[in-house]
Formats: C-alpha cells, sequence, structure tokens
C-alpha cells in the first residue's frame, strides 16, 4: 500500500487533551510544577467552561476538559490497547528533579529506558503519568540517532 513517499509533510505534535476531575488543580499543577503556561480558555455558549490550554512549547500544549468526576481511566494494560503516557524532554534531567524534588514532588533515581534515553515519571493530578526524559546535543539515543535522520531528510524541519 505505500508508494514509498512520505505522506502528509510537514506534521508536528500539537497537543494532547487529558478530562480532568479538577480543571483549576490540574492548571495549576502543570504551571506550578513543571513551568508551563495558561495560553487560553474557551467557554461554552451557556458561559460554562468548555477547555483550557496550557503551553509547554511554541506550539506545543496540553487541552484539559473539565467534568473527570468518573474517576481515572488508568494507563493501558500491558496487553490492552490505549494511551500509556506523554513524554516531554529535558536538557539535564538530574537537574529538572531537582527542581521537582523543591517543589515537593518525592523523586528516586532516574534509569535508562529502552530507547537509551535517561528517563523519569511522575503523574498529574488526575494520575496521567508524563515521563522526562534527557535529550540534549551530546545525547547518543535512538530517539537522537532518529533526528538526525530526519532532519536530513526533511531539513526544513529542523528545528
Amino acid at each position: 500500500m505505500s508508494s514509498g513517499k512520505p505522506g502528509i509533510r510537514p506534521l508536528r505534535f500539537n497537543h494532547v487533551g487529558f478530562r480532568c476531575k479538577d480543571i483549576e488543580a490540574s492548571i495549576k499543577w502543570y504551571v506550578d510544577v513543571l513551568g508551563f503556561r495558561e495560553a487560553f480558555r474557551s467557554h461554552r455558549p451557556d458561559g460554562g467552561l468548555a477547555l483550557v490550554y496550557v503551553q509547554f512549547g511554541p506550539d506545543q500544549f496540553i487541552e484539559f476538559f473539565p467534568g473527570g468526576d468518573g474517576g481515572h481511566v488508568g494507563e493501558a494494560s500491558e496487553t490492552g490497547s490505549g494511551y500509556r503516557h506523554l513524554c516531554v524532554t529535558v536538557p539535564d534531567l538530574r537537574a529538572s528533579l531537582a527542581i521537582l524534588k523543591g517543589k515537593g514532588l518525592a523523586i528516586k533515581e532516574p534509569w535508562v529506558g529502552m530507547s537509551g534515553a535517561l528517563i523519569y515519571f511522575i503523574d498529574d493530578p488526575d494520575g496521567n503519568k508524563i515521563e522526562l526524559a534527557e535529550l540534549n546535543a551530546e545525547s547518543t539515543t535512538r530517539q537522537a540517532e532518529a533526528r538526525a535522520r530526519w532532519v536530513a531528510e526533511f531539513p526544513e524541519e529542523g528545528n
């Protein structure tokens, strides 16, 4: 079925959406703990809150929806399909973990994941898993190698 040609170019990750039990507490956590910023809010025609975007890069967001009162669904089981986690990269994981520890998170030792990156997982207030992965100019991880191949093939998408 593949024609050998790339699909839609360029594509970039923009956002992932989460339904929250307490949307204000979730926003506060992402802003205060991770350093994201609230980008904008949208309201329904009746004036109720429809969604809130928090931003962690020029065009990278998490979209929060209110109404998650039914309890956390959790991540997919080892044999099930579905959401597992969101990963964000940091240039220095140990320094990032020291900041999180200073903000009251219980932090243990990071480890090397299957990609070769130094990684650590935290949970947001709703129990969504967030992976922090160290990727920097010296990275020799599989992601860094894949990025170099990508930029060689699509140089206009290298930033």
